[in-house]
């Protein structure tokens, strides 16, 4: 450095350690009394935003038109969607009507609950909604069953359909063509799993209309708008833990048939928030732990250790109150500050404290040791804070205002821990100073150690030549970096809210990534709809009219037959008193050997197969039912009665209802379907679904380019995160060339001779092209959450090597000896305690923590490597010149 402005800085701050010494008890007091009140403010003012959108700068275009489109449809910000699959359609219908009712009743939590298709509209015009062939075929499947339907709408009990069954069979072997394959087989599932005690529901609707039922057929789901609640540290928990006691109280278990699970914007924040503190938490706790170890093994003494974590977390507590006063809450990027912190701020601890032992262990007094250190490495401190600052503040003025809340928090941390470091960390040492009978003689490093220390100088032409080959080499893997735009990538993956939103993109016919279009008139919707349904990524585009039916004229007559085949008999319940469970064996019985007769006539047939199962199966199950108690057989047989009928009087309800239908017109649409497309100032929603499985990066960006050549406004998550990765990619282009540049000024206008500067800039540009490198090799691409790693690793590295060439200049060590001074032991720990700090965020279960976590501990480690190899090396050719 320039030798006046290290001699004028190394004479003030040995006048201030002076006072710290001096006034040491009193500094110490006043530091815990501020510190507790710095920590009450904290604990009450700082709050945590986990709204990823709000990351980016509102300036940019997508989120002008995200916020537009909040505004027209409101109700899709901040959704909470339940999801509730089950054995059947009707247990899934059931389920969702009666958990939509009881949310309904809580007004307070949730501001909206909507259930598709689930109002009265839809269940008197539901037919109108299948293809005229979807509608033949259920007329011609009911058209076949109907003499049989009729007589068990009389007697809907296991005698009435083990009568109809009989009456089935002996059809068959009269010589009619009637396929039971699919009820014998299903009903065999129900008395298998009676035998096994096992939940077993059969689907009438799936019988009625002859076809086989795909999961997402027996899917439904509740969309709400939860009403969050930003004074907790989780808005939406309120509203989470109300819906998930609802469905618990209404018996809606996987034990009973059904599953109920919650995703949606808020669901995806609250369990990516739970993740990220609990992650937090444990890569801090681990942390401490580690770097304490660390301290302890660089430090060598109880005191040194102690005076160094206090110091440490009363920084940390001061750093925390800084944030809640700058930016008032930490998301889901600036909330690792703590781990950033622990691991930087150390280093200035130890470069202290390792120079202050060496003054010790030379019988140098505590004043004058502590006034020394301040003099040797002083400066170096303080241009390392700065230097570090900048590599944080250069993210302050781009559009990633989640890392420019975690530059500025961070960075002026930096200024925070160089105080406490040179003001606190100085006091503690003062209270009780070290003696130096009690520290270990200075170890005499021979043999294959120092052979070792020695070998950077001494084979630094063949050292030069390595760090060149392998720098061309990381270079050219440089273009492969990616970015991986999916911020589902980065959460939790074992969440539910997680596993359900991916299950639903990768099977639900309506993927929940939908790119939305907001038109002025229906004539300009049905325009875009019409050109969107054109291109090959577009799977479909819908707009309010494509709820009016088409071919309605034919769809009305079919649906008329249907009500003629079935007959006025399906409106009317069964209100027969209940039987005796040993009335109900008895048709058990004469089905029995109505199948075993079939079996005789027709041992060939294919129908028989699936009867002999039955048959079988029924045989059992009367063995069982023959062997229990009468109160027993009287609880089994009801279980069947459930299992097997339970969903038919619905079904029949619900067929009859649907029989019902007329023709529909725009201004037949519930209102309720109405607000979901068409906003209160006259805006008409175009809603474009992807035809592929959009957790396919790739899938998503073809997705959005053949919707945004059509129509550049359309917004929705799978653009603002394609969006959002463009604009952080730049964002972090501009901060890495700007902390580049500006440590670069910093090193020419502070450091003497000028090729200094090159001495700590090329390691630290060979220690960043490896790390891109390793990202391309152990496939982490850079994200959201680790793009900061390039420009904090140019911060955090050039402290060691702007230490270890401050060192060569103002106390250069004989040939070969540079990596046995205190500087490099302690540029050593001080990488190993950043290591072990970022090396804990790798345990976070939100996947961009963990992969900042791996990603700088990657960068570090070869940081250490180029400045305790590479720059030796390169400081030997400029002694030797």
């Amino acid at each position: 450095m320039a030798n006046s402005f290290v001699e004028h800085l190394g004479r003030i701050l040995a006048g201030w350690m002076h006072l710290t010494h001096r006034y040491a008890l009193g500094l110490v007091l006043l530091a815990s009394v501020v510190t507790g009140a710095l920590l009450y403010y904290t604990v009450n003012n700082l709050g945590i935003n986990t709204d990823t959108a709000e990351m980016l700068s509102e300036t940019l275009p997508f989120r002008r038109n995200y916020k537009a489109f909040k505004t027209a449809f409101p109700q899709y910000d901040d959704a909470l969607l339940i999801v509730i699959d089950a054995e059947t359609p009707e247990l899934a219908q059931d389920a969702s009507t009666a958990l939509a009712a009881q949310l309904e009743s809580r007004s307070d939590l949730f501001l909206l609950v909507y259930l598709p298709g689930g109002d009265s509209f839809f269940q008197k015009h539901g037919l109108m909604y299948l293809s005229p062939a979807e509608l033949q075929d259920l007329a011609d499947n009911l058209a076949q069953i109907q003499p049989f339907l009729g007589r068990l709408t009389r007697d809907q009990t296991l005698r009435g359909l083990f009568s109809m069954l009989t009456a089935g069979v002996d059809a068959v072997m009269e010589g009619e063509d009637l396929d039971l394959t699919p009820v014998l087989d299903r009903i065999q599932l129900a008395i298998e799993a009676s035998i096994e005690q096992r939940q077993y529901n059969l689907s009438w609707q799936e019988l009625m209309l002859g076809t086989h039922l795909t999961p997402d057929d027996r899917r439904s789901f509740i969309l709400t708008k939860p009403q969050l609640d930003y004074s907790k540290p989780f808005p939406a928990e309120a509203a989470m833990k109300e819906a998930r006691r609802l469905a618990k109280n209404l018996h809606l278990t996987e034990d009973n048939g059904v599953r109920v699970r919650l995703t949606g914007d808020a669901a995806l924040e609250y369990e990516e928030l739970l993740s990220v503190t609990r992650g937090a938490g444990i890569a801090g706790i681990l942390a401490l732990l580690t770097v304490g170890i660390v301290l302890f093994l660089g430090l060598g003494s109880p005191r040194l250790v102690l005076s160094t974590l206090g110091t440490l977390i009363m920084g940390l507590i001061w750093t925390a109150s800084f944030a809640a006063a700058a930016v008032g809450h930490l998301n889901l990027i600036s909330v690792a500050f703590a781990v950033l912190y622990i691991g930087l701020s150390v280093d200035y601890a130890i470069h202290f404290c390792l120079r202050y032992k060496e003054l010790i262990q030379e019988g140098v007094p505590h004043s004058t040791a502590l006034e020394q250190t301040a003099r040797d490495i002083g400066s170096s401190l303080v241009l390392c804070s700065i230097t570090t600052a900048i590599g944080f503040y250069a993210f302050i003025p781009t559009v990633f205002e989640g890392v420019a809340e975690l530059g500025l928090i961070s960075g002026t941390g930096m200024f925070i821990s160089l105080i406490a470091n040179l003001t606190l960390l100085p006091a503690l040492l003062s209270l009780r100073p070290l003696a130096p009978d009690l520290l270990p003689a200075k170890p005499e490093r021979n043999g294959v150690a120092a052979k070792l220390l020695a070998m950077p100088s001494q084979n630094a032409r063949f050292i030069r030549i390595a760090a060149l080959a392998i720098g061309l080499g990381a270079t050219l893997l440089l273009p492969h970096v990616t970015f991986d735009n999916n911020p589902m990538n980065l959460r939790d993956p074992d969440s539910e809210s997680v596993v359900t939103f991916k299950e639903l993109l990768a099977q639900s016919k309506n993927s929940p990534w939908t790119l939305n279009v907001l038109a002025s008139s229906s004539d300009d919707a049905a325009s875009f709809a019409h050109s969107l349904s054109e291109l090959e990524p577009v799977d479909m585009s819908l707009t309010l009219e494509k709820f009016v039916p088409t071919d309605q004229e034919e769809k009305l007559a079919i649906i008329e037959e249907i009500e003629l085949i079935v007959g006025p008999e399906i409106s009317e319940n069964s209100n027969r008193p209940p039987l005796k469970a040993e009335e109900q064996i008895g048709s058990l019985r004469d089905f029995s050997v109505s199948l075993g007769n079939y079996i005789k006539a027709n041992p060939a047939a294919s129908f028989s197969k699936a009867a002999i199962r039955l048959q079988d199966a029924l045989n059992r199950f009367l063995v069982e039912l023959s062997i229990q108690d009468p109160a027993m057989r009287e609880q089994t047989m009801g279980k069947l009665q459930t299992s097997l009928l339970g969903s038919l009087p619905t079904r029949l309800d619900a067929l009859a209802t649907s029989l019902t239908a007329e023709e529909i017109t725009i201004d037949d649409l519930p209102k309720d379907l109405i607000d979901h497309w068409v906003s209160k100032d006259d805006q008409y929603r175009v809603a474009v679904f992807p035809r592929e499985n959009l957790n396919d990066n790739a899938a998503m960006r073809r997705f959005v380019a053949a919707v945004h050549k059509v129509t550049p406004d359309a917004i929705g998550f799978p653009v603002i995160y394609l969006e959002a990765g463009n604009a952080v990619v730049k964002a972090f282009k501009q901060a890495f060339l700007m902390a580049f540049v500006a440590v670069t000024l910093l090193l020419l206008i502070l450091l003497r001779p000028k090729s200094d500067t090159l001495l700590v800039l090329l390691p630290l540009l060979l220690a960043g092209a490896l790390t891109g490198a390793a990202s391309v090799v152990v496939k982490i691409p850079f994200n959201f959450a680790n793009v900061i790693a390039l420009p904090l690793l140019l911060g955090i590295g050039v402290d060691s090597g702007i230490h270890m060439v401050h060192r060569m200049r103002a106390a250069p060590p004989t040939a070969g000896q540079m990596l046995k001074t205190s500087t490099a032991r302690a540029v050593f720990y001080s990488s190993l305690t950043t290591i072990c700090s970022f090396g804990n965020l790798a345990v976070s279960p939100h996947r961009g923590m963990a992969s900042m976590g791996v990603l700088l501990t990657i960068g570090i480690g070869f940081t250490l490597l180029s400045t305790l190899v590479v720059l030796p090396a390169l400081m030997a050719t400029g002694k030797q010149s």
